[in-house]
């Protein structure tokens, strides 16, 4: 097994030429996925990559840094279209979590529970995906292809994702179905199956 953790975009490229990578971001999923066993895939550990994080803007759209966490969405000034995205970002487990988990690890996991996925299509958003031949930008739509599945190339990596300004018209909200809270006045003991 094979580890990297490049501090260069062109060195991670160039890397993903070489074989096929694991790509680990923040790692919130990445470990427990392992479960008891051992590692056995190359890992390239793109948490160096500073350039891939924060939120910026570009004369047509919102760009979220690949390495930009929850908590970075949260507290970002973003206009009110991006408020479901907000709230989704509150959904992702603990703070701790918010802290270290990325949105593209959201994406790129394709997990049907995955909380920022609803928003980012809602706001029409793409992904922006990079390899040492050249940059390619794929609607988020066409990006995420099943359960678990996306369309990146072994040699690609998910650097961006690009909000086009016409979609941020407006305001939202985001109300997340799924189990229900535990009250104060509740004790679980750890007999139910939705216990983790």
């Amino acid at each position: 097994m094979d580890y990297a953790r490049p501090t260069e975009l062109e060195e991670a490229l160039g890397l993903l030429c070489t074989k096929r990578w694991t790509i680990l971001a923040g790692g919130t999923d990445f470990y427990p996925a392992l479960g008891a066993g051992p590692l056995k895939s190359d890992v390239l550990d793109i948490n160096g990559l500073s350039a891939l994080s924060g939120i910026g803007e570009t004369e047509t759209h919102f760009v979220i840094g690949a390495r930009t966490s929850w908590s970075a969405v949260i507290g970002a000034a973003l206009p009110p279209a991006f408020d479901m995205l907000k709230q989704a970002a509150r959904e992702v487990g603990s703070v701790q979590i918010q802290n270290t988990g990325t949105v593209a690890g959201n994406l790129c996991n394709a997990s049907p529970a995955a909380d920022g996925v609803p928003p980012l299509l809602a706001l029409d958003a793409e992904v922006e995906l990079r390899s040492a031949k050249g940059v390619r930008h794929l609607p988020l739509s066409a990006f995420i292809l099943g359960n678990r599945k996306t369309a990146r190339a072994d040699d690609e990596l998910l650097t961006a994702i690009r909000v086009p300004k016409p979609a941020t018209q407006g305001a939202s909200s985001f109300v997340k179905l799924g189990a229900r809270r535990l009250s104060g006045d509740f004790h679980c003991h750890g007999r139910c199956s939705g216990c983790v």
